[in-house]
C-alpha cells in the first residue's frame, strides 16, 4: 500500500479551513457508489470531503480504540478472558486504522484508497472499489492487516519511536495473526475455553505485565498501537471536529468525559441474578 512520506502527511492532516462543527461523512457511504477506480485530486470537492472525514475517523478511531483497551483491562477475568482479547484486538484495529488514515491510507470490508501522488497542494488519492493484498490474503480484515504491514515496510515503521515496535511489526512474523487469533476465540467455543483456562492456571491479577500467551502478546502490540497512533495524532497536529455531540473541549478533556469515568452501576437492574447457576 503507497502512503505519504511524513512531509506529505504533515500537509494532508493540515486541513486548509476547519470543518463546520458536526459536519462529517461517512466514508464507506460516501464511496459506495464509485465501481471503478479514480483518482481524488487535491483542492476537489471529492478530495477535500473525503479528507476531512477521514480526519475525523482518525480522532474516533483513537477515542474508541483507548476506550476498549480501557474495558478489556476491567475483563480480565477468567470468565471474560476471550473477550477481553477480542476487545484487545479491536483497539488494536482502530488504532491502526488511525495510523493507516494519517498517512492517506483507508479500507472498509470491499474498497480502499492509498495514495497515488503525495505531492503538498497537488496530492492524488486512488479509490479502488475491490481490495488488493500485498501478500494475496483472503478476508477483509486479514486483507486490511498486509496493507498496514506493507504500508509500516515502506514508510511508517521507519518514523516510529524504537520502543513501540511491536505496533509495526507482524506478531510472531505473521501478518493475518491478530486476526487469526482473535477468530478462535470468537468463533471456536473450544479455542475460547482454552484461552480462559490459560489465564486461569497463570494470570496473577497483580501482575499485569506477566500476562502471558496469546492475550499477553495482543496486549502487548494493542498497547503499542494505540501509543503510535497518539504519537503520530500529535506530530501532525490533527484537530478536527471529531467529537461533536459526544463531548466539549479539547481531545484530554473529552477522554477524560467519555473513556475515564467509571461504568454505571447498574447490575442490580438487570437479570443477571437469574443467570447464576445456584
Amino acid at each position: 500500500m503507497k502512503l505519504f512520506e511524513i512531509p506529505e502527511a504533515q500537509h494532508f492532516c493540515a486541513l486548509p479551513a476547519p470543518p463546520a462543527a458536526g459536519v462529517s461523512q461517512s466514508l464507506s457511504s460516501f464511496h459506495k457508489a464509485r465501481k471503478r477506480r479514480i483518482n481524488l485530486n487535491e483542492g476537489s470537492t471529492e478530495f477535500e470531503i473525503h479528507r476531512a472525514s477521514l480526519l475525523n475517523a482518525v480522532e474516533r478511531w483513537i477515542l474508541f480504540g483507548v476506550a476498549d483497551y480501557r474495558r478489556a483491562i476491567d475483563m480480565l477475568i477468567p470468565g471474560n478472558a476471550p473477550w477481553a482479547h477480542v476487545t484487545l484486538y479491536y483497539a488494536s484495529f482502530f488504532g491502526a486504522n488511525a495510523i493507516l488514515g494519517m498517512f492517506g491510507g483507508w479500507l472498509n470490508h470491499k474498497s480502499m484508497v492509498e495514495v497515488a501522488d503525495g505531492t503538498p497542494k497537488s496530492q492524488k488519492l486512488r479509490f479502488s472499489p475491490t481490495l488488493h493484498s500485498p501478500k494475496g490474503l483472503k478476508g477483509s480484515h486479514q486483507i486490511f492487516w498486509d496493507n498496514f504491514y506493507d504500508g509500516c515496510n515502506t514508510t511508517i515503521a521507519a518514523w516510529a519511536p524504537s520502543e513501540l515496535g511491536p505496533a509495526v511489526t507482524p506478531v510472531n512474523g505473521d501478518r493475518a495473526w491478530q486476526t487469526a487469533t482473535r477468530n478462535e476465540l470468537n468463533y471456536d467455543m473450544h479455542g475460547a475455553y482454552l484461552g480462559a483456562k490459560h489465564f486461569y492456571e497463570n494470570f496473577n491479577p497483580k501482575k499485569l505485565r506477566d500476562l502471558s500467551g496469546s492475550i499477553g502478546q495482543q496486549l502487548v502490540v494493542t498497547e503499542c498501537m494505540l501509543k503510535l497512533a497518539i504519537h503520530f495524532a500529535k506530530y501532525f497536529k490533527v484537530n478536527s471536529f471529531a467529537y461533536h455531540g459526544l463531548g466539549s473541549g479539547n481531545r484530554g478533556q473529552v477522554f477524560e468525559s467519555l473513556v475515564s469515568k467509571a461504568c454505571p452501576k447498574m447490575v442490580d437492574q438487570s437479570e443477571y441474578s437469574r443467570m447464576m447457576f445456584r
